[in-house]
């Protein structure tokens, strides 16, 4: 199971450095899962880029409309009070922000329960790294 924290799931629907990469793992290597705050952290992310003006009204409006018709595919793990326990031992060992902390608990959780590796896809090191510290193996979608 794949398993996309923001920084990946962003990619399938902006052009960047990455996207390739994990829309063919979307496409192919399925099922994909992400934590449920990932739906608010890729709506604030298109916004972000739509107000920097990295992407155009008709980007912006493409990426809304294509991830809201992808959201249903995905595999979205809820929020639990074990996940936001799990979360919080995680950034006493780690240096993480917060919410790469839930999407960090979160895989180890479904890897937990599913009982087959998870491979953590994230566009950010100390995410990464902490994801390989904490046992999953992790791909950075931009190398």
């Amino acid at each position: 199971m794949t398993y996309l924290d923001t920084s990946a799931l962003v990619k399938r629907f902006v052009a960047e450095r990455g996207s390739e990469r994990v829309t063919r793992m979307i496409l192919v290597e399925g099922p994909v899962a992400t934590a449920k705050i990932a739906h608010a952290e890729v709506y604030a992310a298109f916004a972000r880029r739509y107000r920097e003006r990295a992407l155009s009204r008709r980007g912006y409006a493409a990426a809304l409309r294509n991830f809201r018709r992808d959201w249903e595919a995905y595999i979205r793990v809820d929020l639990r009070d074990d996940v936001l326990r799990r979360a919080r031992s995680l950034v006493q060992r780690h240096p993480l922000r917060a919410y790469d902390a839930v999407h960090l608990a979160t895989a180890l959780d479904l890897q937990a329960a599913v009982g087959d590796p998870v491979t953590f896809v994230a566009a950010d090191g100390p995410l990464l790294e902490a994801a390989a510290r904490e046992h999953l193996k992790v791909v950075d979608p931009e190398v």
